[in-house]
C-alpha cells in the first residue's frame, strides 16, 4: 500500500509539472503571437515615410509585395506602452484578470535584397524585445527573434499573389537576458494578396510600385505553420489575416487587421490541446511632419518619427478551459526607422 501511495504521489507530481510547463507553452504561443501581431500592425501601417522591415504578417504593409531595387538595411525602434486588462492571463470565466501597464520596447535590424535576376526577394532580420508589467512582474521576460523570408515578387505588379516561405526562430530569456528558458522555431508557408484603390475607389493600375497612388488598400495573408518548441509541445497552425488601410493625409493613416488562427498541439503527457484564436487590431498613426524638424533631411536623420495609437482585443478558446483567456490592449507607441 505504501509503495502504491508513493507511485501515485510521483505521478501526481509529474502531472503538475507537465501542466505548469504546458501553461507556460500556452502563454508563449497564443499570447506572444498576439503580441507580435500588434507590433507588426504598428510596423505595417500605410506610412510612406518611415522605413519598416519587409517581413510582416499584414499584407497591406507598404512595399511587402515589391521587389527590392538593391540590397538595403533597415533599422527600427518601437517604444509602446499599453494598458493590459489581463496581464496574468486569468482563464475566461474565472476571476478578473490582473490589470497592468505594459512596456515592450523593440529594436530591430533587417536586410532585404533581390535574389540575382530572379523574381524573388530575400529578407533576414533580428529583433530584441523586453516585456515589463507594472502589476504582474511574474510575466516579465525578454526575447530575441530572428527571421529569414524568401518571397516571390511579380516585378511588374505589386498587387499580385506573392507566396513566401519563412524560417523564424525565437529565444526567450528571464529578465535582463539572464538565462534562456524557451526556444521555438517556426516554419511558415503562405501567400499575400493586396488590392489597392484611389480615393474614389478606382483600382490603382497595376505597376511595380503603386504606393504613391494608393489611398485605400485591402489585403489578406494566409499561411500554415509548423512550430518546434523546447520545452514541448510543438504544434501546427493555420492563419488567415485580413487587413485594410486608409491614408487620411500625408501625416495621418488608419489600419485595421484581424489575426485568426487555429492551432493544434502535439500530444504531450496526456494533453491534446486545440485552440481557436482571434485578435482584431485598430491602429491610428500620426507621422510627424518633416517641417517640424526643419527639413526632410533632418526628419530622416531622426528616423521619420511616427506616433501610433492602438486598440486590440485578443481571445483564445481552448478545449482545455484553463488555457482559454481574453484581454484588452489600449496604448500608444513611438515608431522610428532608418534605411541605408
Amino acid at each position: 500500500m505504501l509503495k502504491a501511495l508513493i507511485v501515485v504521489a510521483m505521478l501526481s507530481g509529474i502531472v503538475v509539472v507537465a501542466a505548469a510547463g504546458r501553461a507556460a507553452a500556452q502563454r508563449s504561443d497564443a499570447h506572444e503571437d498576439a503580441n507580435s501581431a500588434r507590433s507588426d500592425a504598428m510596423l505595417g501601417t500605410f506610412d510612406r515615410y518611415t522605413p519598416v522591415p519587409q517581413d510582416n504578417v499584414f499584407a497591406t504593409t507598404p512595399g511587402l509585395e515589391q521587389q527590392a531595387r538593391r540590397s538595403t538595411f533597415t533599422f527600427n525602434g518601437l517604444a509602446p506602452i499599453f494598458y493590459n486588462s489581463n496581464a496574468d492571463l486569468t482563464p475566461s470565466g474565472g476571476t478578473a484578470g490582473q490589470n497592468s501597464a505594459e512596456f515592450s520596447p523593440i529594436v530591430g535590424v533587417s536586410w532585404s535584397t533581390p535574389v540575382f535576376d530572379l523574381p524573388l526577394r530575400f529578407t533576414a532580420g533580428v529583433r530584441a524585445e523586453i516585456d515589463r508589467f507594472t502589476q504582474a512582474p511574474s510575466a516579465d521576460f525578454d526575447k530575441v527573434a530572428l527571421s529569414s523570408r524568401l518571397q516571390y515578387i511579380d516585378p511588374a505588379n505589386d498587387q499580385a499573389y506573392s507566396p513566401y516561405f519563412v524560417y523564424a526562430p525565437r529565444f526567450d530569456f528571464d529578465p535582463f537576458f539572464r538565462e534562456r528558458f524557451a526556444t521555438r522555431q517556426d516554419l511558415n508557408l503562405g501567400v499575400n494578396k493586396t488590392f489597392n484603390f484611389e480615393a474614389d475607389f478606382r483600382r490603382v493600375p497595376l505597376s511595380p510600385d503603386t504606393l504613391a497612388e494608393t489611398v485605400w488598400s485591402f489585403g489578406v495573408t494566409v499561411f500554415g505553420q509548423r512550430r518546434f518548441r523546447d520545452p514541448q509541445p510543438s504544434s501546427w497552425a493555420f492563419y488567415v489575416i485580413p487587413s485594410m488601410t486608409y491614408v487620411i493625409s500625408e501625416s495621418w493613416n488608419v489600419s485595421l487587421g484581424i489575426e485568426i488562427m487555429r492551432r493544434w498541439f502535439d500530444p504531450y503527457l496526456g494533453f491534446n490541446e486545440a485552440d481557436w484564436f482571434i485578435e482584431p487590431i485598430a491602429t491610428l498613426e500620426f507621422v510627424l511632419p518633416a517641417a517640424w524638424f526643419g527639413s526632410d533631411r533632418n526628419a530622416r536623420l531622426f528616423g521619420r518619427p511616427a506616433i501610433d495609437l492602438q486598440m486590440a482585443y485578443e481571445q483564445n478558446w481552448s478545449n482545455i478551459p484553463a488555457f482559454s483567456y481574453s484581454a484588452w490592449h489600449v496604448g500608444a507607441a513611438l515608431k522610428l526607422g532608418w534605411r541605408f
